[in-house]
Protein backbone atom coordinates (compact mmCIF):
# COMPACT_ATOMS: atom_id res chain seq x y z
CA UNK A 1 0.00 0.00 0.00
CA UNK A 2 2.69 2.39 0.92
CA UNK A 3 4.87 1.66 -2.27
CA UNK A 4 1.82 2.28 -4.36
CA UNK A 5 1.02 5.56 -2.44
CA UNK A 6 4.69 6.73 -2.86
CA UNK A 7 4.56 5.64 -6.66
CA UNK A 8 1.37 7.91 -7.10
CA UNK A 9 3.39 10.63 -5.74
CA UNK A 10 6.25 10.54 -7.78
CA UNK A 11 4.22 10.54 -11.20
CA UNK A 12 2.35 13.29 -9.83
CA UNK A 13 5.48 14.93 -8.66
CA UNK A 14 7.04 14.57 -12.37
CA UNK A 15 4.04 16.13 -13.79
CA UNK A 16 3.82 19.19 -12.11
CA UNK A 17 7.71 19.39 -12.73
CA UNK A 18 6.80 19.25 -16.21
CA UNK A 19 4.34 21.59 -16.09
CA UNK A 20 6.07 24.38 -14.48
CA UNK A 21 8.84 24.47 -17.40
CA UNK A 22 8.18 27.26 -19.94
CA UNK A 23 6.07 26.00 -22.84
CA UNK A 24 8.20 27.15 -25.75
CA UNK A 25 11.16 24.99 -24.87
CA UNK A 26 9.64 21.76 -23.71
CA UNK A 27 9.94 18.94 -26.82
CA UNK A 28 6.04 18.57 -27.99
CA UNK A 29 4.27 15.24 -29.01
CA UNK A 30 0.25 15.36 -30.71
CA UNK A 31 -2.18 13.08 -30.41
CA UNK A 32 -5.60 13.34 -32.30
CA UNK A 33 -9.21 12.45 -31.45
CA UNK A 34 -12.16 12.41 -33.85
CA UNK A 35 -13.82 10.47 -36.23
CA UNK A 36 -12.97 9.03 -39.89
CA UNK A 37 -12.38 12.00 -41.47
CA UNK A 38 -8.91 12.52 -38.98
CA UNK A 39 -8.27 8.90 -38.40
CA UNK A 40 -5.23 6.84 -40.47
CA UNK A 41 -5.86 4.78 -43.19
CA UNK A 42 -4.89 1.59 -43.44
CA UNK A 43 -4.88 1.41 -46.93
CA UNK A 44 -2.90 3.76 -49.86
CA UNK A 45 -6.06 5.29 -50.69
CA UNK A 46 -8.53 5.86 -47.52
CA UNK A 47 -8.43 8.04 -44.35
CA UNK A 48 -8.79 11.36 -42.72
CA UNK A 49 -6.53 14.11 -42.58
CA UNK A 50 -4.06 12.40 -39.75
CA UNK A 51 -1.93 10.53 -42.52
CA UNK A 52 -1.22 13.95 -44.25
CA UNK A 53 -0.50 15.46 -40.55
CA UNK A 54 1.55 12.68 -38.45
CA UNK A 55 2.36 11.35 -42.17
CA UNK A 56 2.35 7.70 -42.52
CA UNK A 57 4.63 4.66 -44.16
CA UNK A 58 1.52 2.74 -45.22
CA UNK A 59 -0.14 5.33 -47.72
CA UNK A 60 3.06 7.36 -48.36
CA UNK A 61 2.46 10.42 -47.18
CA UNK A 62 5.07 12.77 -45.69
CA UNK A 63 4.87 14.28 -42.30
CA UNK A 64 3.86 18.02 -41.77
CA UNK A 65 5.52 17.29 -38.15
CA UNK A 66 9.47 16.95 -37.57
CA UNK A 67 11.17 13.92 -37.32
CA UNK A 68 11.29 12.43 -33.86
CA UNK A 69 8.16 14.14 -32.98
CA UNK A 70 5.41 11.66 -31.54
CA UNK A 71 1.91 12.24 -33.54
CA UNK A 72 -0.68 9.86 -32.30
CA UNK A 73 -3.40 9.19 -33.77
CA UNK A 74 -6.35 7.84 -31.94
CA UNK A 75 -9.56 9.01 -33.96
CA UNK A 76 -11.74 6.23 -35.26
CA UNK A 77 -14.21 5.45 -37.88
CA UNK A 78 -17.96 6.57 -37.56
CA UNK A 79 -17.46 7.67 -34.10
CA UNK A 80 -19.30 10.21 -32.53
CA UNK A 81 -18.00 12.45 -29.28
CA UNK A 82 -20.42 9.94 -27.39
CA UNK A 83 -19.63 6.71 -28.64
CA UNK A 84 -16.01 7.68 -28.92
CA UNK A 85 -16.54 7.92 -24.70
CA UNK A 86 -18.73 5.06 -24.49
CA UNK A 87 -17.18 2.31 -26.77
CA UNK A 88 -13.59 3.09 -24.65
CA UNK A 89 -11.63 4.93 -27.26
CA UNK A 90 -11.23 7.69 -24.94
CA UNK A 91 -9.45 5.90 -22.37
CA UNK A 92 -6.75 5.01 -25.11
CA UNK A 93 -6.36 8.97 -25.99
CA UNK A 94 -6.20 9.46 -22.36
CA UNK A 95 -3.96 6.94 -21.83
CA UNK A 96 -1.80 8.20 -24.84
CA UNK A 97 -1.67 11.56 -23.32
CA UNK A 98 -0.83 11.07 -20.27
CA UNK A 99 2.25 8.79 -21.54
CA UNK A 100 3.49 12.02 -23.42
CA UNK A 101 3.46 14.52 -20.70
CA UNK A 102 5.19 11.84 -18.31
CA UNK A 103 7.85 12.20 -20.65
CA UNK A 104 7.98 15.96 -20.34
CA UNK A 105 6.21 16.61 -23.73
CA UNK A 106 3.79 19.70 -24.42
CA UNK A 107 1.39 17.50 -25.35
CA UNK A 108 -1.38 19.10 -28.10
CA UNK A 109 -4.50 17.60 -28.60
CA UNK A 110 -6.73 17.89 -31.33
CA UNK A 111 -10.41 17.40 -31.18
CA UNK A 112 -12.66 17.34 -34.53
CA UNK A 113 -15.98 16.00 -34.44
CA UNK A 114 -19.56 16.13 -36.27
CA UNK A 115 -20.05 14.44 -39.21
CA UNK A 116 -21.57 11.24 -37.36
CA UNK A 117 -22.76 13.61 -34.73
CA UNK A 118 -24.96 15.26 -36.47
CA UNK A 119 -26.52 11.90 -37.54
CA UNK A 120 -28.01 11.29 -34.46
CA UNK A 121 -28.79 14.51 -32.04
CA UNK A 122 -28.12 18.49 -32.01
CA UNK A 123 -25.02 20.53 -32.08
CA UNK A 124 -25.67 21.24 -28.16
CA UNK A 125 -25.52 17.62 -27.49
CA UNK A 126 -21.86 17.44 -29.04
CA UNK A 127 -20.85 20.46 -27.41
CA UNK A 128 -21.51 18.88 -24.11
CA UNK A 129 -19.41 15.92 -24.83
CA UNK A 130 -16.45 18.41 -26.06
CA UNK A 131 -16.26 20.07 -23.01
CA UNK A 132 -16.08 17.10 -20.95
CA UNK A 133 -13.38 16.08 -22.89
CA UNK A 134 -11.23 19.27 -22.67
CA UNK A 135 -12.04 19.22 -18.84
CA UNK A 136 -10.21 15.65 -18.69
CA UNK A 137 -7.71 16.33 -21.08
CA UNK A 138 -6.57 19.50 -19.21
CA UNK A 139 -6.75 17.39 -15.77
CA UNK A 140 -3.84 15.11 -17.33
CA UNK A 141 -2.28 18.14 -18.10
CA UNK A 142 -3.19 18.06 -22.33
CA UNK A 143 -3.79 21.09 -24.32
CA UNK A 144 -7.36 20.67 -25.90
CA UNK A 145 -6.96 22.06 -29.28
CA UNK A 146 -10.53 22.39 -31.27
CA UNK A 147 -10.77 21.53 -34.73
CA UNK A 148 -14.27 22.43 -36.68
CA UNK A 149 -15.40 19.27 -39.20
CA UNK A 150 -13.49 19.35 -42.48
CA UNK A 151 -16.38 19.74 -45.14
CA UNK A 152 -17.76 17.27 -46.93
CA UNK A 153 -17.11 18.14 -50.96
CA UNK A 154 -20.74 17.65 -52.57
CA UNK A 155 -21.88 20.92 -54.32
CA UNK A 156 -24.84 22.50 -55.55
CA UNK A 157 -24.86 23.20 -59.00
CA UNK A 158 -23.74 27.26 -58.99
CA UNK A 159 -20.47 25.51 -57.60
CA UNK A 160 -21.09 26.20 -53.68
CA UNK A 161 -20.59 23.42 -50.81
CA UNK A 162 -23.75 22.16 -49.48
CA UNK A 163 -22.67 23.24 -45.84
CA UNK A 164 -25.13 20.44 -43.76
CA UNK A 165 -21.97 20.68 -41.07
CA UNK A 166 -22.20 24.39 -40.20
CA UNK A 167 -24.51 24.55 -37.46
CA UNK A 168 -21.85 21.84 -35.78
CA UNK A 169 -18.68 23.57 -36.69
CA UNK A 170 -20.49 26.66 -34.72
CA UNK A 171 -20.63 24.79 -31.48
CA UNK A 172 -17.34 23.73 -32.06
CA UNK A 173 -16.29 27.37 -32.06
CA UNK A 174 -18.59 28.40 -29.50
CA UNK A 175 -17.10 25.32 -27.15
CA UNK A 176 -13.72 26.96 -27.64
CA UNK A 177 -14.77 30.71 -26.84
CA UNK A 178 -16.00 29.68 -23.27
CA UNK A 179 -13.18 27.06 -22.98
CA UNK A 180 -11.12 29.17 -24.35
CA UNK A 181 -9.01 26.77 -26.46
CA UNK A 182 -7.00 27.12 -29.35
CA UNK A 183 -8.85 26.81 -32.77
CA UNK A 184 -8.61 25.40 -36.11
CA UNK A 185 -11.15 26.33 -38.02
CA UNK A 186 -10.75 23.76 -40.66
CA UNK A 187 -14.26 24.01 -41.78
CA UNK A 188 -14.45 27.55 -43.30
CA UNK A 189 -10.80 26.91 -44.44
CA UNK A 190 -11.44 23.73 -45.93
CA UNK A 191 -15.06 25.24 -47.61
CA UNK A 192 -12.98 28.13 -48.99
CA UNK A 193 -10.49 25.84 -50.85
CA UNK A 194 -12.39 23.39 -52.33
CA UNK A 195 -15.66 26.14 -53.60
CA UNK A 196 -11.69 27.88 -55.24
CA UNK A 197 -10.47 24.80 -57.07
CA UNK A 198 -14.12 23.70 -57.76
CA UNK A 199 -15.82 20.48 -58.10
CA UNK A 200 -13.74 18.28 -60.33
CA UNK A 201 -10.23 19.06 -58.80
CA UNK A 202 -11.78 18.70 -55.02
CA UNK A 203 -13.72 15.37 -56.57
CA UNK A 204 -10.27 14.12 -57.37
CA UNK A 205 -9.35 14.13 -53.44
CA UNK A 206 -12.19 11.75 -52.80
CA UNK A 207 -11.31 8.45 -51.17
CA UNK A 208 -13.63 7.14 -54.50
CA UNK A 209 -15.49 9.10 -56.64
CA UNK A 210 -18.70 9.44 -54.79
CA UNK A 211 -17.61 9.65 -51.50
CA UNK A 212 -17.40 13.03 -50.71
CA UNK A 213 -16.39 12.27 -46.92
CA UNK A 214 -13.53 10.58 -47.04
CA UNK A 215 -9.84 11.12 -48.46
CA UNK A 216 -7.40 9.94 -50.76
CA UNK A 217 -3.92 9.57 -50.39
CA UNK A 218 -3.27 13.39 -51.75
CA UNK A 219 -6.57 14.55 -50.24
CA UNK A 220 -5.24 13.35 -46.67
CA UNK A 221 -1.72 15.45 -48.16
CA UNK A 222 -3.79 18.50 -48.75
CA UNK A 223 -5.97 19.06 -45.59
CA UNK A 224 -3.36 17.43 -43.43
CA UNK A 225 -0.77 20.28 -44.75
CA UNK A 226 -3.81 22.48 -44.20
CA UNK A 227 -4.21 21.59 -41.00
CA UNK A 228 -0.44 22.24 -40.07
CA UNK A 229 -0.57 25.79 -41.16
CA UNK A 230 -3.40 26.67 -39.17
CA UNK A 231 -1.69 24.88 -36.47
CA UNK A 232 1.02 27.60 -37.05
CA UNK A 233 -0.44 30.10 -37.57
CA UNK A 234 -2.51 29.64 -33.87
CA UNK A 235 0.99 28.54 -32.18
CA UNK A 236 2.98 30.86 -34.00
CA UNK A 237 6.85 29.69 -33.78
CA UNK A 238 5.71 27.39 -31.19
CA UNK A 239 5.55 23.99 -32.86
CA UNK A 240 7.39 21.50 -34.85
CA UNK A 241 6.02 21.49 -38.22
CA UNK A 242 7.92 21.27 -40.88
CA UNK A 243 6.86 24.17 -43.77
CA UNK A 244 5.62 23.10 -47.50
CA UNK A 245 5.94 26.29 -49.02
CA UNK A 246 4.85 25.15 -52.80
CA UNK A 247 1.58 23.18 -50.84
CA UNK A 248 0.53 26.39 -48.58
CA UNK A 249 0.89 28.23 -51.69
CA UNK A 250 -1.58 26.46 -53.64
CA UNK A 251 -3.82 25.91 -50.53
CA UNK A 252 -3.91 29.87 -49.86
CA UNK A 253 -4.35 30.76 -53.36
CA UNK A 254 -7.15 28.18 -54.26
CA UNK A 255 -4.84 26.44 -56.78
CA UNK A 256 -5.00 22.39 -57.05
CA UNK A 257 -2.12 20.32 -56.42
CA UNK A 258 -3.29 17.30 -57.85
Amino acid sequence: MRTTSFFVLVVASVIISVLALPSATRPKSFVLIGDSTTANGTTPNSGGWGNGFCGSTITGNIASVAAGTPCINTAHNGATTGSFVADGFFNISLAAIASEVAKGRRTLVTIQFGHNDMKIAPPESMGANMTAMIGQIRSIGGEPVLVTSLTRRTFFANGTIQDALGPWADETIQISQQQKTHLLDLHAASIKYVEAIGPDAAHALNRLPDDDTHLNVNGTTVFGRMVADLMTQSFPLELPIIPNPPLTFNITHGIPSF
